[in-house]
């Protein structure tokens, strides 16, 4: 795996680009409290720039109609719940098998919050089509016991084939169980925004649920782990934070002849 910023001495490999972000931990740090995450001016300014001339997508865990309060503006694409729903420039798509587990989604959601308040700083974050428990704030002694009980509370569901589990930065996410992830959705919307293949997909992630698109775009496009420690990855090249995704951003757009979309 190589930095991300060597690809900036090939020209000829970044053109015709459509940009995919995920949100927290790659366009704003990662922080205790989901709602502090909040997009600063200077990255909110070179996305502006960006989908002028490309274009752009944002795709997250968090509900759709947050990320487009989080990131507004105009002429981009959201994929909100890892891709469950997606709106943008000719589309708005939910994905079928994922609403009819909403009602269930709730009642789970329910059912945590009130069996789960003993723990202090931990958040139920009930997103429609999906459920965070984010355990960042917990007191580290006590994780071992609330995933006890959370495993408890969620097992019979689990065990039904109506929902499955997944993991990732200090947070549990209750999906519904479909087939269906930030890869497949990323691949939906190049087929929809781009049915002449004539864009190259670039995608920026930090988290577990964004290497499904890693594996996805593997031989189709460009992959960007965020982070600074090493792991086993999908993606092909690297950067270490959010200032070094705004740092090539800012460098891209001051040192390229960028194609109008």
């Amino acid at each position: 795996m190589q930095s991300l910023f060597n690809l900036l001495s090939y020209p000829s490999k970044l053109k015709n680009l459509f940009w995919f972000f995920d949100y927290d931990g790659t366009l704003t740090p990662i922080v205790s409290e989901p709602e502090r995450a909040t997009l600063g001016p200077e990255m909110k300014r070179l996305l502006d720039l960006l989908s002028g001339r490309f274009k752009v997508a944002v795709i997250s865990g968090r509900p759709l109609a947050e990320m487009e309060r989080l990131v507004p503006l105009k002429e981009i694409y959201y994929a909100g719940n890892h891709g469950f729903e997606i709106k943008g420039p000719g589309i708005n798509f939910v994905l079928p098998e994922a609403e009819l587990a909403r009602p269930l989604i709730s009642r789970i959601c329910a059912e945590l919050q009130e069996r789960l308040g003993q723990f202090s700083g931990l958040i139920v974050e009930g997103k429609g089509l999906t459920a965070s428990l984010h355990y960042r704030c917990v007191a580290p002694e006590e994780v071992d016991r609330l995933a006890k009980i959370f495993y408890r509370i969620v097992r019979p569901h689990v065990a039904s084939g109506l929902v499955r589990i997944t993991g990732g930065k200090k947070v549990w996410e209750i999906r519904p169980n479909v087939s269906w992830d930030k890869g497949k959705a990323v691949r939906w919307m190049l087929d929809v925004a781009d049915p002449r293949k004539r864009l190259l997909p670039i995608y920026f992630g930090d988290d577990t649920t964004d290497e499904d698109a890693f594996l996805a775009l593997r031989d189709l496009g460009i992959t960007v782990l965020v982070a600074r420690g090493r792991r086993r990855t999908n993606a092909e090249f690297f950067l270490r934070d959010v200032d070094e995704v705004k740092s090539f951003l800012e460098i891209f757009l001051k040192s390229r002849a960028t194609p109008r979309r």
